[in-house]
C-alpha cells in the first residue's frame, strides 16, 4: 500500500522528513490502525514489524508527539484508543485500502499479516467515502454498534442502528452484513448509501451476532454448467476449469446471488435468458437456491 502525508501544518512535515522509511511505515500503520479499527498496541507494532519494545515505545510516543489529540492510553487495557478529534496523519487510497482490509497489511509494506476483519470477495464504478468505511470497520472490529443515516432506494433517508459484522465486495459494490434494527433482520447495507456513521459505545445482542445469521452461516453448492445454447461447450469447459461438464463453487447463501449475477449465470429454470443476452453458463441445480435470500439477485431466477 502506498501512502502519503495528510495535509499537515509545516512543522509536522518537516519533523517526518527526518525520520528514516522504516519508523515512517510504522507510524503509517499505527495511523491505519487507529483510523479503521479504533485502537493500536505496542504488541501490533512488534508482531507486524518484528521490531522491539523499546522500539514500539519510540514510534507510538513519535506519533502522539505529532499529533496529541489522535489518540489516548487506556492503562487498564495498555490500549491506544482514536479519539473523537482524530485527523489521519496519512492520506489513504480508499480502494488499496479494501484491499488491505480484506488480504492484509501489506502490498509495498513489508512482510503480510492477516488483518482481523472478515471480508468475503464475490471493479467498481464509485468507491465509498473513506471516513464512512473506517467506522464501519471499526465497528466490526470492536464489536460496536453503529448508528448510520442511510439512504434506501425503497424507504428514503432514515436513522438507524446496525450491528455489522463483515464486508462484502460483491463485484460491482461494497456493503456490511448488518442486523439492521429498523427492521429486525440481517441485511446488506450498501455502503455508497450510508450518509453519515457513528459508533456507539453499546456491543449487539445475542441474536444480532455473526453467529445468528443464517443466510450467512449457510453455505450451498452451485452447479455451474456450459449454457446450452453455447455451439462449443468444450470452450466454456475449459474456461472455468470444468470437470464432467460442470464446475461446483461453494458459497455463503447471502453471497450466492451476488455471484451469480457477477458471472452471468442463466438461473431460469428453462434457460431462456440466452434469447436476450449471450449466457456463456448456467446453473445446473436450480434447486440449490431455495431458501436463498440473495437467490433474488440471481439472472432469471424464479422460485
Amino acid at each position: 500500500m502506498t501512502f502519503q502525508l495528510h495535509e499537515q501544518p509545516q512543522d509536522i512535515i518537516q519533523k517526518l522528513n527526518t525520520i528514516g522509511s522504516a519508523q515512517r511505515e510504522r507510524l503509517a500503520f499505527i495511523d491505519f490502525a487507529l483510523y479503521f479499527l479504533g485502537e493500536v498496541t505496542r504488541k501490533d507494532l512488534i508482531d507486524r514489524f518484528a521490531v522491539g519494545h523499546a522500539a514500539t515505545t519510540r514510534d507510538l510516543a513519535l506519533y502522539k508527539e505529532i499529533l496529541p489529540d489522535n489518540l489516548k492510553l487506556d492503562m487498564r487495557s495498555k490500549k491506544y484508543y482514536k479519539q473523537d478529534a482524530f485527523s489521519p496523519m496519512f492520506t489513504l487510497d480508499l480502494e488499496k485500502t479494501l484491499a488491505t482490509v480484506s488480504l492484509g497489511y501489506g502490498d509495498g509494506f513489508s512482510g503480510h499479516q492477516a488483518f482481523p476483519i472478515r471480508c468475503e470477495s464475490p471493479q467498481l464504478l464509485t468507491l465509498p467515502k473513506t471516513p464512512i468505511m473506517a467506522v464501519l470497520c471499526e465497528g466490526i472490529y470492536r464489536n460496536k454498534l453503529i448508528e448510520v443515516e442511510y439512504i434506501s432506494t425503497s424507504s428514503g433517508k432514515s436513522r438507524r442502528i446496525i450491528a455489522p459484522h463483515s464486508l462484502v465486495d460483491s463485484g460491482n459494490r461494497w456493503h456490511v452484513r448488518s442486523f439492521d434494527r429498523k427492521n429486525d433482520r440481517f441485511m446488506d447495507v450498501v455502503c455508497n448509501r450510508v450518509v453519515s456513521a457513528n459508533i456507539l459505545i453499546d456491543a449487539p445482542h445475542n441474536h444480532e451476532l455473526i453467529t445468528e445469521d443464517r443466510q450467512w452461516q449457510k453455505f450451498i453448492d452451485l452447479e455451474l454448467t456450459p449454457h446450452p445454447e453455447q455451439q462449443n461447450p468444450e470452450a466454456i469447459e475449459l474456461d472455468y476449469e470444468m470437470v464432467d461438464g460442470k464446475r461446483v463453487i461453494e458459497t455463503r447463501a447471502a453471497l450466492a446471488g451476488y455471484l451469480l449475477r457477477k458471472w452471468e449465470v442463466d438461473c431460469s429454470k428453462d434457460r431462456s435468458l440466452h434469447k436476450t443476452v449471450g449466457y456463456q453458463l448456467a446453473l445446473g441445480n436450480h434447486q440449490a437456491l431455495y431458501q436463498v435470500n440473495s437467490a433474488t439477485l440471481a439472472p432469471g431466477y424464479t422460485a
